[in-house]
């Protein structure tokens, strides 16, 4: 049976997901993620991107982008293949690191975009913490958590150039200056929810 068609088209908004076969870890190391952020800012600049967030896990990866060219296939193509190539160069690995096709999914509004944002965010938080652990403890994952896009977004870190965080702070309401805090606010009400 073929593959479903990708809708693809200028200014389309998705949530991108790319998973490792069978559970398996797309980063073994600290240096397999700065490798893969290095390789996703290279092609959000080659493919002319919106990145607005992303989150990198174990063994699967969340980015929410916009594709002002329609070019989301093309784009994904060259980051997976270029990863995958330093993986298995590095691991001493052949073969396909990702299991199947990325996952794409279209966002269409506005509230449910920030509504995904705060889910790519809390996502460590979700794999990391059970639900015995406090607020505080998970407030505490998810403030140590250095390979998502949230830290620069609350100010805790220097902002990616490569990130583009104005359409996601707009959505907050009220002057520029307490945009942070309040996507801060925003995104740690999921964690007592």
């Amino acid at each position: 049976m073929a593959r479903p068609i990708r809708i693809e088209y200028e200014g389309a908004v998705y949530h991108v997901t790319l998973r490792r076969k069978v559970c398996r870890l797309i980063f073994k190391t600290d240096a397999d993620r700065e490798r893969f952020i290095r390789t996703l800012s290279e092609s959000v600049d080659r493919f002319d991107i919106r990145l607005y967030l992303y989150c990198l896990m174990h063994n699967h990866v969340h980015l929410v982008l916009e594709t002002p060219r329609a070019n989301l296939s093309r784009f994904m193509h060259r980051l997976q293949t270029a990863y995958t190539v330093y993986f298995n160069r590095r691991h001493r690995r052949c073969g396909h690191l990702m299991q199947g096709r990325f996952g794409a999914s279209l966002v269409d509004e506005d509230h449910y975009i920030l509504k995904l944002s705060r889910y790519v965010h809390l996502n460590p938080v979700f794999v990391r913490a059970n639900k015995s652990k406090s607020p505080s403890e998970r407030m505490a994952i998810l403030h140590s958590y250095i390979w998502s896009s949230y830290r620069g977004y609350i100010g805790k870190c220097k902002r990616e150039d490569f990130i583009d965080y104005d359409p996601i702070l707009g959505m907050m309401d009220g002057p520029k200056r307490i945009l942070k805090s309040q996507y801060r606010r925003f995104v740690e009400s999921g964690i007592v929810d």
